[in-house]
């Protein structure tokens, strides 16, 4: 096993992993980055492996891409030794995973491709150190229409937003619409509000869901937490990012499904 060094790599010699879990928006502010690297040095080296006489780059991208655009010939890399590119992949999804600028098909495309290979949900989300739903919650994004999953990547919409969407309005062409409609409005209606109107309206115009929407607003069910109950509801809203009253609902809608009261 190779001890992990810092060398300085000719780029030429540098071949993108496959198990960079950066596949998209890669050129994305390469400009700014590049003059950033320019003025001041590159902040953190890349990591790469070695594949032969070749090395294979697995956390870096957009750096190794500014490197190139600048001229340079060599970059500081990082070179480690994972055992396969199941591994490398892990250690490129763990580097970029709380990263803002990290798309979640990215995430959900390492997942699917994780799972694919270890065959078990509960040991992807072991080898990459988060809990089973957010695997679910990658995996799920599979089913996000395409022009969803693009509102998504702009930032108009957030991917438990598109989640929603697309589980509770199962006809494509309605979903993108209304995700489009959804991404235009103004937050005056909770946006879950207006999905669930859609769904149980699907032939309505926008307006009419709107109105359908605030109505559901006034339809307040207010009750008193345990401090464990009201501490391990906030743990969860900090790991999936999402509020309080979307996970007392799909709570509440899990626990009535279950019994046959919600259809």
């Amino acid at each position: 096993m190779i001890k992990p060094r810092i060398e300085n790599v000719p780029l030429d010699k540098i071949d993108i992993s496959e198990s960079n879990v950066r596949k998209t928006d890669v050129d994305e502010g390469i400009e700014e980055l590049a003059e950033s690297i320019k003025e001041i040095g590159l902040q953190q080296p890349v990591v790469v492996f070695k594949k032969g006489d070749r090395y294979k780059l697995i956390i870096g991208q957009r750096r190794y891409h500014a490197f190139k655009k600048l001229g340079y010939e060599e970059i500081p890399a990082l070179i480690t030794d994972p055992k396969d590119e199941t591994e490398a992949a892990i250690i490129s999804f763990s580097e970029n995973l709380h990263r803002a600028d990290l798309l979640y098909r990215d995430k959900m495309n390492v997942s699917v491709a994780l799972l694919n290979k270890l065959r078990s949900l509960d040991e992807v989300a072991t080898r990459l150190g988060v809990a089973p739903q957010t695997v679910r919650n990658y995996l799920g994004y599979s089913i996000v229409p395409e022009p969803i999953k693009k509102l998504v990547d702009k930032g108009r919409l957030s991917a438990r937003t598109a989640l929603r969407i697309a589980r509770r309005i199962p006809d494509e062409k309605l979903a993108t619409k209304i995700a489009e409609k959804i991404s235009e409005e103004p937050r005056s209606v909770a946006r879950r509000n207006i999905i669930d109107a859609a769904s149980e309206n699907p032939h309505e115009k926008f307006g009419k869901i709107l109105k359908i929407a605030r109505t559901l607003e006034s339809r307040r069910l207010t009750i008193d937490l345990t401090l464990r109950l009201a501490n391990a509801l906030e743990r969860a809203c900090q790991e999936y990012g999402v509020d309080r009253k979307d996970i007392a609902v799909e709570a509440l809608e899990t626990w009535l499904e279950g019994r046959g009261f919600y259809k």
